[in-house]
């Protein structure tokens, strides 16, 4: 972690209060408040402290006395209620302004490639981001710790000066000894004014030793707290509680959990017994001080040159003056390592996706046609090619199959269609145009896909199908009809409104692996788009209730273009052409007919392993 010199720490602290701003002014104005209010409330006290001491000691009269008295009281009440309601205001704004931060982590998520999501390192950022966010070196910590304590600090620091212009003024004494013409003499406050630099200096070289370790600690965890985090998510998932359950899983995923938290737990403890020794080291100097301030002040005292009410008052103001300057220093030293937190945060904001869209901004499926051309693809850091070599075309409304054994890449054939990744080689053409040359929007738009791992949320059963769209429910009730889970949404008492699963709301249902696949089969029904893509969608399902419900996608789909994926065969014999993928290749292509009569091919082999499930 480098130092930043002075111009670079504000230009990044207007950028930081730029971002605050911009995400909730409500917290902006209730943690600056807070802060300025927060340095007054101590100078009240001593303020009137001092004039009442004095009046009692040169016989003030007594309603004078009651009005400090009651000024002090009233001032206290009225401030520490407003602090009250600040920090109240302070604490309901933070919401809003966590809320702006992790949004902006989200819409940067949907923004960047699917590729780079998938990617380790983009992982590990996304983690430093909230880290940098809405850890120890958050933007809560930023305003409220640094920002807020320095204009405190600052503040705190304006007003003790102004009380403490007294201490320089001579007075005239009569036969003054030796001390007490020293004291008199305004040049006696540069020993005050050294002592206050003590404790700052040190703070200094504390917190720059501080800095420096804490950010190579919160660096070193950031790896184990994730993967900590992922076992406990595993833990509490009722998803995945048969699996550990069934075979055991709770001993293992306790002690990777506990290994990982021990690692993170160790590195702290390392750093708060190091922060320890500092803090003492901080004490100390401060202590020096304390005791140079109190001689000081306390000999001017006895030697007349002040009365009882300022010396109460000068060494409360060099108290909160030292301690302003310290907390000044040490905010600022600090600064390195927040902007550092704040880098990590502002580093992922502006992570840019390295795909490049066109301006073609839609397809036209009047005369559609799609043609892989030469194209290989292999993942990135990876050396072994998924696909090789493939060469086809799919016609306007035509039904293309695509089978072949587990891992053969047909699921990733349809990242490449969908564009969810790019090819490492060779072109795919839509309408004979690079498919890079359209929008990103018009290709999601284009495609209505039911994928293997589809994923279902703790919404409605409606809102899950028409993704939160003005619902149309004609259309809706078609789509249950023809994915199959009519009768089973008809059972429910809200119908369609029937939240899933039962992390929202105490209504919600539970439901199949069978019933969740015909949901999500009914989602890329209402989204009808022009080219529908089914990748293993049923795969939850017996073979001839599957074949039941590809019968009826047939009849839905007659207008459009479409792709069958499966490496079961039920999907096959409707289609007007099949593609055969083996170890990333095509290795038939043709009707279903003239396949399962190419004895010696893989189709063949496959459709005669499993034709037995689609026989009455």
């Amino acid at each position: 972690m480098k130092n930043i010199n002075i111009k670079d720490n504000f230009i990044k602290m207007k950028h930081v209060l730029s971002v605050i701003y911009s995400s909730s002014k409500g917290y902006f104005y209730s943690f600056s408040l807070y802060a300025i209010i927060d340095s007054i409330l101590p100078y009240v006290s001593i303020y009137y402290t001092y004039l009442i001491v004095d009046g009692l000691l040169t016989s003030v009269a007594s309603e004078v006395m009651f009005s400090y008295v009651f000024m002090i009281i009233t001032l206290n009440v009225i401030l520490r209620f407003l602090l009250k309601i600040l920090l109240y205001y302070r604490t309901y704004y933070l919401t809003e302004l966590n809320y702006e931060l992790d949004n902006k982590i989200a819409m940067k998520s949907y923004e960047l490639d699917f590729a780079q999501i998938e990617d380790q390192e983009t992982m590990k950022l996304i983690q430093q981001a909230k880290e940098g966010s809405g850890g120890n070196g958050g933007l809560k910590s930023y305003c409220e710790d640094i920002l807020g304590n320095m204009l405190s600090s600052f503040l705190s620091i304006t007003y003790g000066i102004i009380l403490l212009t007294g201490i320089v003024v001579s007075k005239t004494i009569s036969n003054p000894s030796t001390i007490s013409r020293f004291l008199n003499s305004p040049y006696s406050s540069i020993i005050i004014l050294v002592s206050l630099f003590i404790p700052s200096i040190v703070s200094k070289i504390v917190m720059k030793k501080d800095n420096k370790r804490s950010y190579e600690v919160m660096l070193g965890n950031i790896e184990g707290n994730r993967r900590a985090s992922y076992y406990m998510r595993v833990s509490r998932n009722y998803v995945w509680g048969k699996d550990i359950r069934i075979f055991g899983l709770k001993d293992l995923i306790i002690e990777k959990m506990t290994d990982d938290r021990l690692s993170v737990d160790s590195n702290w403890r390392s750093y708060v017994k190091f922060r320890i020794r500092m803090v003492a080291l901080t004490l100390l100097s401060n202590s020096v001080l304390s005791t140079i301030a109190y001689i000081f002040i306390g000999l001017k005292a006895m030697y007349g040159l002040i009365t009882v009410g300022n010396a109460i008052a000068y060494v409360a103001s060099i108290t909160l003056v030292a301690s302003g300057i310290s907390v000044i220093v040490a905010r600022y030293s600090k600064l390195h390592l927040y902007h550092a937190y704040l880098d990590n945060y502002f580093t992922y904001l502006n992570l840019e996706g390295k795909q490049q869209f066109g301006e073609i901004d839609y397809v036209d499926t009047e005369s559609l046609n799609i043609e892989f051309k030469d194209v290989s693809f292999k993942y990135p850091n990876q050396d072994n090619y998924v696909l090789k070599n493939l060469n086809f075309k799919i016609n306007s409304k035509e039904k293309i199959a695509i089978v072949g054994p587990n891992g053969a890449g047909k699921t990733t054939l349809v990242k490449l269609l969908c564009r969810l990744y790019d090819v490492t080689e060779g072109v795919i053409y839509i309408n004979d145009i690079p498919i890079s040359m359209y929008t990103k929007e018009a290709l999601y738009k284009f495609y209505s896909i039911v994928f293997q791992d589809f994923k279902l949320f703790s919404y409605s059963i409606e809102d899950n199908i028409t993704i939160g769209n003005k619902i149309d429910e004609e259309k809706l009730e078609n789509v249950y009809k023809l994915s199959g889970i009519k009768n089973r949404i008809d059972s429910l008492d809200k119908k369609g409104k029937t939240i899933l699963y039962q992390r929202n709301q105490e209504e919600g249902v539970d439901v199949s692996g069978g019933e969740a696949q015909k949901i999500a089969i009914a989602r890329a029904l209402y989204k009808n788009s022009p080219f529908v893509i089914l990748d293993e969608p049923t795969a939850a399902l017996d073979p001839k209730s599957e074949a039941e419900i590809y019968e009826r996608f047939h009849t839905l789909v007659k207008d459009k273009t479409t792709i069958f994926i499966s490496h079961r065969m039920s999907s096959t014999k409707f289609c007007d052409r099949i593609l055969v993928l083996d170890n990333g290749q095509i290795v038939q292509n043709d009707n279903h007919l003239k396949l399962v009569n190419q004895f010696d091919g893989l189709y063949s082999r496959m459709w005669n392993a499993q034709a037995k499930y689609y026989k009455d």
